[in-house]
């Protein structure tokens, strides 16, 4: 079918658009199928190379369009390489100074963090589809929360601010990028399932409507997650749903409509107390697979520790050409959680029988625990308005957030359900016992205008100055605040002006290079409100000086990227230890200078048979003590061998996270940490009537079996007894049948 001109010039514009690239050239009716979805850091161009090039291959590569390092994992990687129960952090944790995605209950079947470059989970954006979420606390994030791996087409690491239109909490620390997969022109389906370690059921279905004519062309999708599992620890199962729904609609020849939500629910078996961290002498004791209990006279018995979680995320996207160059894009958003935790109170596996309070304030034997609330809805919109030249493109936006965050926990004796008034009399305010720990209300705003000039004095050179100025404000309403326990009702705004420069030179057709000079911005956490007297708190935010430089290269056989990046980090809060834990005093106590270099390639070998290595050296030091801060790790590194072509295809992917510290003081050490995955996967074509394709799998997790500690908690700098840890989960296998329609 001739495209018009007409609908060309929309399919090209809104390629253009910031953050997005043209999917596809299928028509949809009289509008071409376009991306829905933001794409940081743009998709690398394929046109003239071949479906067995590096380019095609690579599992993770550069766009050479990039102005800063950034690395994109694409669907045919997921597909082919990354464990079928894997969630989001596993797949991001590919790109190059990049660590984390480990849960000791096996892969993806627990809640993982990332690290970048030594910041911590909360500390860099994380977005779907160009919207940014997180908690309203911290801005963390739960992998298993929101969009497991099904629902994720592909994911874009970005190792830097980006440019003024890069939105988020924390994009300081960098953002990775989720996206949903789009509606297929035609007709299709998909429907999978997965077994192995560990009683681990996966079962994931798929149902595109292809191009429907009598609504103009639209189409939709419909996508459903089950997954179950007895978990790697003992006692400790997990199931959850999901659902999602995406359709595209075309209104006329200009205008492209995008409607996504999804639900998805969770429940797990763990003590909120512990985290499912072990003591060595528990580990070696009952083995690193102790956790829950079946005895309901102890303080880990299963029952005694469950989570449940609830969350939806949906939006409603416009893109629309005007006319004279101008071009809209506007989204508007909601998103919910909703967390329900029942936990035993005590930090030690081994509790028996512990003293509860009763009305009357006598003491009895029972099993201290508690019921804990944390639900918070937020809604925003992102509007972007673009005029285009044949010199350069213009942007103008706004980013608006309003959110509110309902917090609580209330103490009970888990053995009869009766509540443990437990928590001590605050004088003329809360008189009595009583068993409210905190009730607490929140609220957030955010705003974010900003504005860019893309300009390109010649074809091969962009140059984007922009600014962007933040204004986000936090409040308090509680009854019972948390910590304090005192009445609490109060705001505090922090603000900043974000200066951006990025170029971006293309040297030949298959070189580029860039520069970066960017600010960086994240506003103080609720915790320094959740005090007895919250207003005296009046921190910085933190901030962020970041410098960047990097060189990309793209050919039929090699695809590499390697950068340098400087990063000066102020205003880091801490807790003054000599105040009171009921009434904690936060202050800015300096910065941190975060500094090194990374690289990634990809070859070729011809045949469907690649090669891939990325590594990172990397540096955080504080600048008081100039010594490296917790949770940085030295170094990262990653290879891969892949072979994808005809039937077959294999993957066996290894990543290695350097020494890191626990302590801040350089002390307490964490020995290198190495996982290796294999995937194999062999095509049927056509074995029944409507299947097109039967695929057979056989997946293994850790190799190796490596039981290293990935995470730890510990009272002072020498190792002590009451130390504890997480450790990698075992070697574990996989077997699945996937059939395509």
């Amino acid at each position: 079918m001739q495209l018009s001109m007409k609908a060309l010039r929309i399919a090209v514009v809104l390629s253009f658009l910031p953050g997005t690239a043209l999917a596809e050239s299928q028509s949809l009716g009289t509008v071409t199928a376009v991306d829905s979805t933001p794409d940081g850091g743009g998709a690398p161009s394929m046109a003239h190379y071949g479906p067995q090039s590096a380019p095609a291959l690579a599992p993770g590569k550069a766009p050479l369009s990039a102005t800063e390092p950034s690395t994109i994992i694409d669907s045919r990687f997921i597909d082919n390489a990354v464990l079928g129960d894997a969630d989001f952090n596993q797949i991001a944790n590919l790109a190059p100074g990049v660590s984390g995605g480990f849960n000791s209950n096996g892969p993806g079947i627990g809640e993982s963090k990332l690290n970048l470059r030594g910041f911590g989970d909360g500390e860099f954006n994380m977005t779907y589809d160009g919207i940014p979420f997180g908690d309203t606390n911290d801005f963390t994030h739960h992998s298993t929360a929101y969009f497991p791996a099904s629902t994720i087409d592909r994911v874009v690491v970005e190792r830097g601010p980006g440019n003024a239109d890069n939105l988020g909490y924390a994009t300081f620390g960098g953002s990775v990028n989720l996206f949903s997969p789009n509606p297929s022109a035609t007709p299709s389906g998909k429907m999978g399932f997965l077994y192995g370690s560990d009683n681990t059921l996966l079962f994931k279905a798929r149902a595109n409507s292809g191009a429907l004519p009598w609504l103009g062309g639209a189409r939709y999708l419909v996508n459903y997650q089950h997954n179950s599992s007895d978990g790697y620890q003992s006692f400790s199962p997990v199931k959850g749903d999901n659902v999602l729904f995406k359709m595209l609609v075309p209104l006329g020849e200009n205008t492209l409509v995008t409607l996504l939500t999804t639900f998805n629910w969770n429940t797990y078996y763990q003590s909120d107390a512990t985290k499912g961290q072990l003591t060595e002498a528990l580990a070696q004791r009952f083995g690193k697979d102790f956790a829950l209990g079946d005895n309901p006279l102890m303080a880990n018995y299963y029952a005694y520790n469950r989570t449940r979680k609830h969350t939806g995320f949906s939006y409603l996207r416009l893109q629309s050409t005007l006319g004279e160059g101008f071009s809209l894009d506007d989204t508007v958003y909601y998103y919910f959680y909703h967390n329900s935790t029942l936990s035993s109170s005590a930090k030690d596996p081994l509790a028996g029988l512990g003293a509860v309070i009763l009305g009357n304030g006598k003491k009895s034997l029972g099993i201290p625990g508690y019921d804990k609330l944390n639900g918070y809805w937020l809604v925003g919109n992102i509007l972007r308005l673009h005029k285009d030249w044949s010199f350069g493109r213009a942007t103008a936006g706004l980013w608006v957030e309003t959110g509110a965050t309902q917090r609580g926990r209330v103490d009970y004796d888990l053995l009869t359900g009766a509540p443990n008034y437990d928590q001590k009399p605050v004088p003329g305010i809360l008189p009595g016992i009583n068993n409210i720990q905190f009730d607490q209300h929140s609220g957030t705003r955010n705003l974010q205008p900003f504005a860019q000039f893309a300009w390109r004095p010649m074809e091969s050179l962009t140059i984007t100055p922009g600014i962007k100025y933040l204004r986000f404000t936090r409040s308090m309403s509680a009854l019972i605040n948390q910590n304090s326990r005192l009445p609490a009702f109060y705001q505090q705004s922090y603000h900043s002006t974000l200066p951006f420069l990025t170029v971006n030179y293309r040297l030949n057709p298959e070189n580029s290079a860039y520069l970066q000079f960017a600010k960086g911005f994240l506003a103080p956490p609720l915790d320094v409100l959740q005090t007895a007297n919250g207003e005296k708190n009046r921190l910085q935010p933190e901030t962020t000086t970041n410098y960047q430089l990097g060189f990309n290269h793209q050919s039929e056989h090699w695809v590499w990227d390697a950068d340098l990046y400087y990063i000066d980090f102020n205003n880091r809060y801490a807790i003054d230890p000599n105040s009171p834990l009921s009434d904690p005093y936060y202050y800015n106590q300096g910065g941190v200078i975060y500094k090194g270099v990374e690289g990634e390639a990809t070859y070729a070998l011809g045949n469907g048979l690649a090669i891939y290595a990325n590594g990172s050296i990397n540096s955080a030091k504080s600048k008081a003590t100039n010594l490296t801060i917790s949770g940085a790790p030295r170094y990262t590194a990653a290879a891969a061998l892949l072979y994808d072509m005809g039937p077959y295809h294999l993957a066996l992917v290894y990543k290695r996270t350097g020494r890191q510290y626990v302590r801040d003081d350089a002390q307490y050490p964490l020995a290198p940490l190495n996982n290796l995955n294999l995937k194999l996967g062999y095509d049927i074509v056509s074995p029944l009537p409507r299947v097109k394709k039967l695929r057979l799998g056989f997946d293994v997790y850790n190799l190796t079996d490596e039981r290293g500690a990935y995470k730890a908690k510990v009272k002072s700098a020498q190792p002590s007894p009451g130390d504890t840890f997480n450790f990698q989960a075992p070697r574990s296998f996989y077997g699945s049948v996937t059939a395509s329609f």
